[in-house]
């Protein structure tokens, strides 16, 4: 007699790592919050690179808190604009217009789904800035 076998349903944190993306209403609209694709970064590229950049100066144990990833946010608004309305889906202009409830809710809830993308950057860099060597004094040149 065949018997059938179930799979085991995979525990609730291995679903959010399959799939990170939140959906919350905003203002007049309801939006799902991605994660950031490999090519969506590389497009990108420069506002991320400068808001990592400012996040490994803001530690170095890459823990980000609430406070640090604010504080980052403030110094680059033009990038964060455009990181959140990509990754929501919307044009730069309806997200600018939030409202500040929305607007924490929506950069609250794109750091729950992208923290790992930009903690695993900022990880990188912290390596690499141990891992260089310390100039003590002028480069020499071979004889």
């Amino acid at each position: 007699m065949a018997r059938k076998v179930r799979r085991p349903q995979p525990a609730a944190d291995e679903l959010v790592v399959l799939q990170p993306n939140r959906t919350l209403p905003l203002g007049d609209r309801t939006v799902t919050v991605r994660e950031i694709g490999f090519f969506e970064s590389l497009k990108l590229h420069d506002a991320i690179a400068a808001l990592v950049a400012d996040l490994v100066e803001q530690t170095d144990d890459s823990s980000i808190d609430l406070g640090r990833l604010h504080r980052v946010c403030a110094q680059h608004p033009a990038a964060t604009i455009a990181l959140l309305a990509q990754a929501c889906d919307q044009p730069a202009d309806w997200v600018q217009a939030l409202s500040g409830a929305h607007g924490d809710l929506l950069l609250l809830t794109f750091w729950a789904v992208n923290a790992d993308f930009f903690l695993q950057r900022v990880l990188a860099a912290l390596e690499l800035r141990r891992a260089a060597p310390t100039a003590t004094g002028p480069a020499s040149s071979p004889p």
